[in-house]
């Protein structure tokens, strides 16, 4: 709950940007060096739109 309503801030705990995945009216906050150990979970539309260019970890983003 610490990154609820946080995306693009830095995460209080380690100060990485907090993503998010968005699905039809649902949105969920997460940090990926926190929660998924460095790994960008896939969000439904855009990582279906960029297929292979979806970045798998969090240093891809740049």
């Amino acid at each position: 709950m610490a990154v609820h309503g946080r995306f693009g801030k830095p995460c209080p705990d380690c100060g990485a940007p907090v993503q998010r995945i968005v699905y039809a009216d649902n949105e969920t906050n997460y940090c990926v060096h926190c929660q998924t150990h460095g790994a960008v979970l896939a969000d439904r539309a855009l990582s279906r739109l960029l297929k292979a260019s979806w970045p798998r970890s969090i240093d891809e983003l740049g």
